[in-house]
This record gives C-alpha cells, structure tokens and sequence, in this order.
C-alpha cells in the first residue's frame, strides 16, 4: 500500500513539473518583443502626426494617420527613427522624408536634404527597439 501511495504521489509531482513549464505564459512570447513598428504622416499644409512601438505596421500607420487627419500621406519604419521635414516657399511644398535610419539625427538629415536647403524638421519620432 505504502509502495501505491508513493507512486501516485510521484506521477501527481511529475505532472505538476511538467505541466507547469508548458504553460503559455511561462516563457516570454515573440509578440512582446516585436511592437517595434513607428509611422509618421504629414501634409502639405504643414500637420504631422507620428505614432511609436505598436505591434503591426498597420497598426502604427492607422494611429499617426488619426491623429493627422484624412488627407495626410503616411510612411513607416521599423526598430528606427524616421523624420519629416518642409520647405514651404511662394507657388509650392516641398516634402521630404527619411525612415530606417539608426538615430534621430541621421533621419532628420535625411529628410531635410530630400527637401532641399532651407528646409526645417516637423516631425520626428524613434522606436523603443532601435
């Protein structure tokens, strides 16, 4: 009888062991590490928006564009920093943007060479993940 009780009593304690690490929640899931994605949106009238660590591209891209407005363009970057940038002058708006750049500065570099001189940053934003 003893010998019974010391068997089931070793079958419960291994199942428990075992069961405890196929939990789902036990281990870190892939998902927590990957709400990297960012987006900036702009218009030629000057507005911007951006949006950070959100866990689809989708998902940043239809937040900035919220806050911006239904006639803004929009772009994306991913575990990195993007930028904006405007050169407003008498006929036209100049526009020029950079994303997956590795720092703040570099992105704002970018955007304001693809604007042209005497332009000025309007928007910034970096991921968490970079």
């Amino acid at each position: 009888m003893k010998l019974r009780q010391f068997f089931a009593a070793f079958a419960i304690t291994a199942s428990l062991a075992t069961g405890a690490t196929m939990l789902p929640g036990a281990a870190p899931t892939a998902d927590a590490a990957s709400n990297y994605w960012g987006a900036i949106a702009w218009n030629y009238n000057g507005r911007t928006a951006y949006a950070v660590n959100y866990h689809t591209q989708n998902g940043a891209q239809r937040a900035a564009k919220a806050r911006c407005g239904s006639n803004c363009g929009w772009f994306t970057f991913y575990r990195s920093c993007g930028a904006a940038a405007y050169k407003f002058t008498s006929t036209r708006t100049r526009v020029g943007t950079a994303r997956g750049y590795a720092t703040r500065a570099g992105a704002q570099r970018a955007a304001k060479r693809q604007a042209g001189p005497g332009s000025h940053i309007r928007a910034w934003a970096c991921t968490a993940g970079r």
